[in-house]
């Protein structure tokens, strides 16, 4: 994503693809501008986005060639789970050559309307500071559309859905939006519209059940398009059919955290390596490092790059560079920690945070030195790997260097701790490469 930020006090504007709409939004002080590649990544801007302080109207312009690919309800997915995520948003469509508009969005707009457009929403009172945003029903609807929720009657206040701070519905649209368990809430509203009638959730079979369980009435909580079975609702008192109905509105929200954990997923992974992306890095480092600082413990970073890696690519192919990146975060990932993350931030070049928020578990492990440990045996490990698609010149032909750094000692912001890391990766490579470079005089790791 490209993100272009202007005065914050307004609007936040998703373009998702070519929409050719930038230049003439640019302009605007008032809109903080962000581009999406992907619907996903509409989405997942949208749910997270990277400054949380950004204005919290939003509206998502869409290009017809970037919508979802044809399919059952994908559209409908998508303009569904923008909604759910923010039951304010508008989302428009770039107006290509005439033609009707989809069911689900607001309305269309071009190149010669859109400021009218965005101003004209901005009217209808979608801003954070309005005193009664638009609101809808947020309950995801069960069979008849692949249990995508239909686009809602917008413009007036909805009487099923009051958007009080603690109403049942807003507690479960922020859980989905935090990525926290929908499960205590949902609980908890199904609890209180069941009142004084006793209400549980069995996971498992394995789970604790109320006592006489066996004679309570059930109904399966089945998440709709998977299939799956998350469990099931016990009550005694409740007939079936008022439990067969919680039951499958349990179901959708749960099947809505499943679906807005795995955007979330998404949204912060390299598609080819399955790396934390940049975008998980930038937004990682600076809350890693507050706990560290506010719990007194050290944190490490490792910047590196493969040696050559464009030559690899020239010589071999993509496919083999590819290989190269995959194989190379696979071996990083295998002697990490549980607990330390290893992120794509460029082309060839990754990072790792080494982040142990629980302090050691080895009594005799000392940070950095361990760390320095763990960055030396992968350096070997990839010097002697064997990449298929290299060819017979595989074994011992490939390299990385890097820089260590660690906070407190290297730097006390993410700024100056990625600099330092990475001027030592660049004295490790001016010194020779196949090194991991540490320390004061840039002192080296491997290199043989």
């Amino acid at each position: 994503m490209d993100r272009v930020t202007e005065d914050r006090a307004g609007l936040r504007v998703i373009l998702v693809g070519r929409t050719g709409l930038d230049a003439a939004l640019r302009h605007d002080p008032g809109l903080e501008l962000v581009r999406a590649k992907t619907p996903l990544d509409a989405i997942g801007e949208l749910a997270e986005p990277l400054e949380p302080t950004g204005p919290a109207g939003a509206v998502v312009i869409v290009d017809p060639e970037s919508e979802p690919a044809a399919g059952p309800g994908s559209l409908a997915e998508f303009l569904a789970g923008l909604r759910r995520i923010d039951p304010a948003v508008r989302v428009f469509r770039v107006a290509r050559n005439g033609g009707l508009v989809p069911s689900g969005y607001d309305g269309s707009v071009g190149a010669d309307d859109v400021a009218a457009a965005l101003r004209e929403f901005i009217e209808r009172g979608s801003r954070a500071s309005d005193p009664v945003p638009p609101s809808i029903e947020p309950k995801p609807i069960i069979g008849g559309t692949n249990g995508v929720q239909p686009s809602p009657t917008r413009g007036s206040a909805s009487p099923q859905f009051v958007r009080a701070e603690g109403s049942a519905e807003t507690k479960l649209l922020r859980a989905v939006i935090d990525g926290d368990s929908v499960l205590p809430p949902a609980l908890e509203a199904i609890r209180a519209r069941l009142a004084p009638i006793e209400v549980e959730f069995l996971k498992s079979p394995g789970d604790s059940a109320p006592p006489g369980w066996a004679a309570w009435a059930s109904a399966p909580v089945r998440l709709s398009t998977s299939g799956r079975l998350a469990g099931e609702l016990r009550s005694r008192g409740a007939s079936v059919e008022a439990l067969e109905r919680e039951a499958a509105w349990l179901a959708a929200w749960l099947e809505l955290e499943s679906k807005q954990l795995a955007l979330s997923e998404a949204a912060y992974r390299d598609s080819l390596t399955g790396a934390w992306n940049r975008r998980y890095f930038d937004d990682f480092l600076p809350r890693a490092m507050e706990e560290a600082r506010a719990s007194r413990r050290a944190l490490t970073i490792l910047l590196f790059d493969i040696d050559d890696f464009k030559k690899f690519n020239d010589q071999y192919g993509h496919a083999a560079g590819d290989e190269i990146l995959i194989e190379c975060v696979r071996m990083i990932s295998a002697v990490v920690r549980p607990t330390d993350k290893v992120c794509r931030v460029g082309g060839d070049e990754f990072a790792v945070v080494f982040y142990e928020p629980e302090g050691p578990r080895a009594p005799d492990s000392r940070h950095p030195s361990s760390v320095f440990d763990i960055a030396e045996r992968f350096r070997s490990q990839v010097r002697s790997a064997h990449f298929r698609k290299l060819s017979d010149e595989a074994p011992g032909c490939l390299t990385i260097s890097g820089g260590l750094a660690t906070f407190p000692w290297d730097g006390r912001t993410p700024d100056e701790l990625v600099e330092r890391a990475d001027q030592l990766a660049l004295e490790g490579k001016r010194q020779g490469k196949n090194v991991i470079a540490i320390g004061p005089g840039c002192r080296k790791l491997g290199g043989a």
